[in-house]
């Protein structure tokens, strides 16, 4: 009987074990969902700048695998409020409602996000159907925007953050950041990456306003953010077209380009602890099939602004060039029509504006008043101070020191013509400063420049503009430009060579 008392109680504590072990190497990370693998299909879009074209294919490619039974994500990683008409007349809530309708999922805040100011984007934000993320803008040491969210999906645990550029601190008017603090990007991913795993995440993804670019200094740049427990970057900022995605490390990293001409697509599949993600592009054309609500939806916005922006203000005879890539690197007929529009409003001797300032090119043909708040969105002031020669040669340094990348400090000119070596050591690549009229330039001289408020505030790092007497403040720039259209100027085809090598 003390042999089967024995025996039985042997017997037991070999099935407990035996019960323990099981359930031990049963718990691994994604024991839930390990019977099948989970596939989830992410949609995202950057830099848009208010354009709303790519949308009708976006919602109708969404709700096509919707339909399916599949998973779906939408993301759009920054700069989408502002931009256009349909969304500067709105202070950007016509695209907040139009992404409602759409289905996104979240959105990080980008730099131009801010050109309506902290308060107005916390109202768009709540406005949305979806959260605004931004982990590493504070005030105060406290996050302004939501910081992280967390997505279901058959027993997956996704873990979404955000992060915005800390250059957003020098490129926006100082005035609609005034408070703001913005976190190191790598601090920020691995103090988010820990609370993530600390809730469970199975996959987490860095929505990241961020960008490639090599003007940006290496701990600002989205590779920072490739760091053990982020599995995908979905970037924005550079406007950088990645087809396939780039990977670093164990990280996946994908940005869509630019201006609703591209949508990034990124297939994952998670079966336990194995990962499998991909990515492509989609290129947004006409004839790819549309969700005609949302098309509709677009149409509705444009007619009810329709009145204002249709009314015809001015007339060129050819195309004003106002692309990207080429005002911030050289003077075209569009960056000289605008600054003689400022210097003529203002009278002044010189007037400058950053190339970044100036963001759309104007057809042929009548030019709308649509047209010119699409090329100069941000409703800036003018304003005229008196400063010295010497500081005049120092914003002009400034303007080509990082030529010939084509960046939005570019700076153009009425009122000079200078000559710069860009292979000269940075801060003394100008050679030559004449007035445009040939006169001499005058670094002792004290001259009166016109520009835009976001420069005379040390926007774009011209600091030394700051340092300007006797500022006295016009109107918008759109204004000054609708107004010096009416006197009929000379427009050239081409830019005068303002600015040359």
């Amino acid at each position: 009987m003390k042999q089967l008392k024995c025996f039985s109680k042997i017997s037991k504590l070999f099935l407990i074990i035996s019960l323990t072990i099981t359930l031990l190497s049963g718990c691994t990370k994604s024991t839930k969902h390990e019977e099948l693998p989970i596939n989830i299909t992410i949609f995202h879009v950057n830099d848009r700048h208010g354009r709303m074209s790519a949308e009708p294919y976006l919602s109708y490619k969404a709700n096509e695998l919707r339909s399916k039974g599949e998973s779906v994500m939408i993301f759009d990683a920054g700069d989408a409020l502002h931009g256009q008409i349909e969304t500067n007349l709105t202070s950007g809530s016509s695209m907040v409602q139009l992404m409602n309708e759409v289905g996104y999922n979240g959105m990080v805040v980008g730099n131009h996000e801010f050109t309506y100011g902290v308060d107005r984007l916390l109202e768009l934000s709540s406005m949305m159907d979806f959260p605004l993320i931004a982990s590493n803008v504070m005030r105060s040491g406290i996050p302004v925007f939501q910081e992280y969210n967390i997505f279901y999906y058959s027993g997956i645990k996704i873990g979404v953050f955000g992060v915005v550029t800390p250059e957003t601190s020098n490129s926006m008017d100082p005035r609609v950041i005034a408070g703001l603090d913005f976190d190191d990007p790598q601090e920020t991913a691995i103090r988010l990456v820990t609370q993530l795993k600390e809730e469970g995440c199975d996959f987490i993804i860095a929505l990241a306003h961020l960008g490639d670019s090599s003007v940006s200094s290496p701990e600002n740049r989205s590779d920072a953010l490739a760091i053990s427990g982020v599995d995908l970057v979905i970037d924005g900022h550079s406007h950088s077209l990645l087809p396939v995605g780039r990977t670093v490390g164990n990280t996946l990293i994908v940005q869509a380009g630019e201006f609703a001409e591209h949508i990034g697509v990124v297939k994952i599949s998670i079966y336990n602890d194995w990962i499998d993600k991909s990515a492509n592009i989609i290129i947004v054309s006409d004839d790819l099939p549309k969700d005609t609500h949302i098309l509709n939806k677009i149409n509705e916005i444009k007619q009810t602004l329709e009145g204002i922006t249709s009314q015809v203000v001015g007339y060129t005879p050819y195309l004003l060039k106002g692309e990207r890539d080429d005002v911030r690197t050289e003077d075209t007929n569009l960056s000289n029509l605008i600054t003689d529009s400022m210097q003529w409003y203002t009278q002044s001797d010189i007037s400058f504006i950053s190339g970044g300032s100036i963001r759309a090119s104007i057809p042929a043909g009548n030019i709308t008043y649509g047209q010119v708040l699409t090329t100069m969105p941000y409703s800036n002031l003018i304003i005229t101070m008196e400063i010295n020669g010497t500081t005049i040669m120092q914003a002009l340094e400034h303007g080509v020191s990082l030529y010939p990348e084509p960046v939005g400090l570019f700076l153009q000119f009425a009122g000079l013509l200078v000559t710069f070596n860009p292979n000269a050591p940075v801060e003394n690549r100008i050679t030559n400063v004449v007035m445009s009229d040939g006169s001499t330039f005058d670094i002792n001289r004290t001259y009166k420049v016109a520009m835009l408020e976001f420069l005379a505030v040390g926007g774009d790092g011209y600091t030394m503009l700051q340092t300007g007497q006797n500022i006295v403040y016009y109107g918008g720039d759109a204004e000054a430009f609708i107004n010096y259209l009416a006197t009929n100027p000379v427009i050239n085809e081409e830019g005068e060579g303002r600015i040359t090598e």
